[in-house]
């Protein structure tokens, strides 16, 4: 009888902590980790608030902002990752996520959306953003769509926000007539 009260205490002391520990999994820092894992997936993000980005995105219909997510278990910062929104729902997106640190609480709201990988300026570069509605993926299929410098390395949050990069960069075309006119 006491083997069976403490398998049972201890089944679900095991299954409290899985439950705990898969909300640390819904941070830019847990997917970005190990990225290629989530490529073309499905990625939930428990997200703290957004900042638009500081560039103009030359896609008139895409917006960009980084989401600031949030590690609801520790209830602290948990990284930030770009994400891609349709140009006409910017209004309702910085809303419902809000757009200042200092008026949320953590524990936000659920952003969902497909984890992709965008074309950088050198070669190897891979910009990893979340897709909120599919635009984004086929442009980069396209190869319409190449991020700059998306001002992650060294680019550290201050009062303007984060991400001073050049943004994302329409690939450059060839001349009319040919490459050799």
């Amino acid at each position: 009888m006491k083997t069976t009260t403490l398998l049972a205490a201890l089944a679900i002391a095991a299954s409290s902590a899985v439950g705990f520990a898969a909300d640390s999994k819904r941070t830019a820092d847990y997917i970005l980790t190990s990225p290629s894992d989530f490529e073309g997936k499905e990625v939930t993000l428990d997200v703290a608030f957004v900042k638009p980005v500081r560039w103009k995105s030359p896609v008139p219909e895409l917006a960009f902002f980084h989401a600031m997510t949030t590690d609801r278990r520790d209830d602290r910062p948990a990284g930030r990752i770009l994400v891609v929104v349709a140009a006409d729902k910017t209004t309702a997106f910085a809303r419902k996520y809000g757009t200042d640190p200092d008026g949320r609480r953590l524990d936000a709201d659920t952003l969902r959306g497909i984890l992709l990988a965008a074309p950088g300026k050198h070669p190897r570069a891979r910009v990893w953003m979340v897709d909120t509605d599919g635009r984004a993926a086929e442009l980069i299929k396209n190869k319409k769509l190449m991020i700059d410098d998306e001002g992650v390395e060294g680019d550290e949050m201050d009062d303007q926000g984060p991400g001073a990069g050049n943004g994302p960069q329409n690939p450059p075309q060839p001349p009319p007539g040919g490459p050799n006119r």
